[in-house]
C-alpha cells in the first residue's frame, strides 16, 4: 500500500513539474487563432485523430491516434508492433491527461499536456528527454501537416 501511495505521489509531482511544459508556452498576439483550446476548462481530449511522433531505441515511430469519448485507438503507423494500441485517457487537470496504451507487443504510460493551439507535448513515464507531440489531423494519414514540418 505505501508503494502504490509513494508512486502515486511521484506521479502527481511529475505531473505538476511537466505542467509547466503546456503552461509556460506563449505566442504572439499576431498569431492567435479562434480555434484555440481553452486547457485550462478541458475535461476530455477533443474527438478526432492525432499524428504523434514517438521516440525510442534510436528511431523515430509515426502513429496516428484516434480519439473519441477519451477512449483512444492506434489506426495507423509506420511501425507494425504498434498498431492496435489502445487505452482510455483519464484527466490530471490543467490541460493534462494520462493514459495508458497496450496492445499485445507493446505497453506504454503517456502523459499528454495540451497547448493552446490544439497540440499536446507526450511525455513518456519514465520521461528519457524524448522530443514527442501529439498533433490534430483530418484523418488516419501518417502525412506530417505542412505546418508543422
Amino acid at each position: 500500500m505505501k508503494t502504490i501511495r509513494l508512486f502515486l505521489i511521484g506521479m502527481i509531482m511529475c505531473v505538476a513539474s511537466l505542467s509547466g511544459t503546456c503552461l509556460g508556452q506563449t505566442r504572439s498576439t499576431g498569431n492567435v487563432r479562434a480555434s484555440e483550446v481553452k486547457v485550462l476548462e478541458m475535461k476530455s481530449v477533443p474527438d478526432g485523430h492525432f499524428l504523434v511522433n514517438l521516440q525510442g531505441q534510436g528511431h523515430s515511430r509515426l502513429v496516428n491516434i484516434e480519439v473519441k469519448d477519451n477512449a483512444a485507438k492506434c489506426v495507423n503507423s509506420d511501425d507494425a508492433q504498434l498498431k492496435g494500441l489502445q487505452g482510455k485517457f483519464q484527466l490530471i487537470g490543467n490541460g493534462v491527461f494520462l493514459i495508458f496504451f497496450q496492445n499485445e507487443n507493446y505497453r506504454a504510460s503517456q502523459y499528454w499536456l495540451f497547448r493552446q493551439d490544439g497540440t499536446a507535448a507526450v511525455k513518456e513515464v519514465p520521461d528519457r528527454g524524448e522530443r514527442q507531440t501529439a498533433v490534430p489531423v483530418k484523418d488516419d494519414s501518417l502525412e506530417v501537416p505542412q505546418n508543422r514540418r
